[in-house]
């Protein structure tokens, strides 16, 4: 088994989003996850997966794990935007979005 460090492995896996391969890089958050299960930019990792793959119950599962754990996260507060934007939940998209830019 090849031993590759985990931030090189999380800039894998990104890549693997942005060419939209979204299941393989959902596979590997989760293989990730049973080794390092309180890894947080794993976490993020997956719920982009999940966003870019629409499986938004599932994004909005993993983006709220990590604002319990980190409230002013960027990356989960816009995924969560998204999500509502999406639902035509401009309210609550427009409260996600201004937590997202708060400092």
């Amino acid at each position: 088994m090849a031993k590759v460090p985990l931030r090189k492995y999380n800039s894998e896996i990104e890549a693997l989003i942005e060419r939209g391969q979204t299941d393989e890089a959902i596979a590997h958050c989760r293989h990730v996850l049973t080794i390092f299960t309180k890894h947080l930019e794993t976490y993020r990792l997956l719920g982009k997966a999940f966003l870019e793959s629409k499986r938004y119950p599932d994004a909005t599962d993993i983006f709220n794990r990590v604002l319990m754990a980190v409230p002013d996260d960027f990356v989960s507060h816009v995924g969560l935007s998204i999500i509502a934007d999406d639902q035509k939940r401009l309210d609550d998209s427009i409260w996600h979005m201004e937590r997202a830019f708060e400092k």
